[in-house]
């Protein structure tokens, strides 16, 4: 049955959505998605607050965190031990070890309905891109710095539309690049028995590419293992063809498998990765990255049986790199409004790489992002649990 308490008042003032408050023979359980909140770890320390403050009988807490309209994570505790934690009568370190931070294997109660659903609202997230390639002394870098405003809407449970323009501020890189429509695509997210995560897409994608994909992703040991298989076919296509430019007609098949080890005390990953790539070639990459809250560093190792030319022309049989991933813009976007409604914010993440030998197609995967796959990493148990932690030094 439903709870008769304050708290949904509560969680309504943060704007969250798709919330739903139900006493169960097992206690209370919370069950709400943010998309208020750039970093998912301070949506949930808003969360648990609230709950805290809340004229709520129950004393057991399940609070379930959602993507997309889908059930992803879950923490379990006793709003005596959040009175404690609140309070400073228990450090957050005792706290986080009595409390259950795991993938959930709960489903959308049945009773009643939820309340500020997120479907049929859109957010255009701008954020920003740069190609580039660092050159001789005459011609130190060349770069093509680009604005990219993209539609991201959830249509229904797990059906999520997007679409990407870009803004080419100049081009001093490619010398054909303008101003166009670069991406949109359909994305249906599930989460299947066995608890694992599964997205298929369909439309114009980034690289050029028209066509499908498929992707499942399934977490063992909580997060400390993980496994990706995915498969592609597309072929090369424009969605709005640049002047003077001539798609090179060819298709793709392209299949991966990913497995990745989390050493959770420094949150760091270790993911080798082995497949036929999105423009045939075939290999391996490895990465290694370490992640601080909504911060990544990160070293890859491609290796496939494609030569490399780098930027002065010289072959190479492997490529080695690093990359970072930082986030961008404010950490509360505006309140999402009604159905219909069209939020501007911040894209949410900045990416830059660098490639020792120059700008590659090596080992290329298509990108999907604004899907609960490409998301998934903020929602891991030990993300959760690390950037909450910074709430309660």
């Amino acid at each position: 049955m439903q709870a008769q308490c304050d708290l949904l008042d509560r969680l309504l003032t943060h704007d969250f959505e798709n919330i739903q408050i139900v006493n169960t023979p097992t206690g209370l359980e919370v069950h709400y998605e943010n998309r208020r909140y750039r970093f998912e770890a301070d949506a949930l320390y808003h969360v648990l607050r609230e709950v805290r403050l809340s004229n709520c009988l129950s004393d057991q807490i399940a609070v379930v965190i959602y993507n997309k309209g889908v059930p992803v994570s879950e923490v379990v505790t006793t709003k005596t031990e959040l009175d404690e934690l609140f309070s400073q009568n228990k450090p957050y370190s005792l706290w986080a070890k009595e409390a259950r931070f795991n993938f959930t294997k709960r489903k959308r109660p049945k009773e009643g309905g939820p309340t500020n659903r997120s479907y049929l609202k859109s957010d255009i997230a701008t954020g920003f891109k740069i190609d580039y390639l660092l050159g001789n002394f005459d011609n130190p870098i060349r770069w093509t710095p680009t604005l990219t405003p993209t539609l991201q809407s959830t249509l229904f449970k797990g059906m999520t539309l997007n679409s990407r323009y870009h803004v080419v501020l100049f081009d001093d890189l490619y010398g054909w690049e303008v101003s166009r429509l670069h991406s949109a695509y359909l994305s249906y997210n599930a989460k299947l028995p066995l608890g694992i995560f599964a997205r298929v897409s369909g439309g114009y994608f980034f690289n050029t590419q028209f066509g499908y994909e498929a992707h499942l992703t399934k977490l063992f040991m909580q997060d400390r293992f993980r496994l990706d298989i995915s498969a592609s076919n597309t072929e090369n296509r424009f969605i709005t063809t640049p002047p003077t430019r001539k798609i090179l007609e060819a298709d793709h098949f392209s299949y991966t498998a990913k497995l990745t080890y989390r050493y959770r005390p420094f949150m760091t990953d270790i993911s080798l990765q082995y497949g036929k790539y999105l423009f045939d070639d075939t290999g391996y990459t490895l990465f290694v990255s370490r992640q601080f809250d909504e911060v990544f560093i990160g070293f890859f190792m491609r290796d496939t049986d494609k030569t490399l030319i780098g930027s002065f022309g010289n072959e190479y049989e492997v490529n080695y790199g690093f990359f970072f991933k930082t986030p961008l813009g404010t950490k509360k976007h505006f309140k999402t409004g009604k159905p219909g409604n069209i939020r501007l914010k911040t894209q949410e993440q900045f990416f830059l790489d660098y490639n020792y030998t120059g700008i590659t197609d090596t080992a290329t995967l298509l990108e999907v992002p604004n899907t609960i796959i490409h998301e998934l990493w903020e929602y891991y148990p030990s993300t959760l649990e690390k950037g909450l932690a910074s709430h309660f030094k």
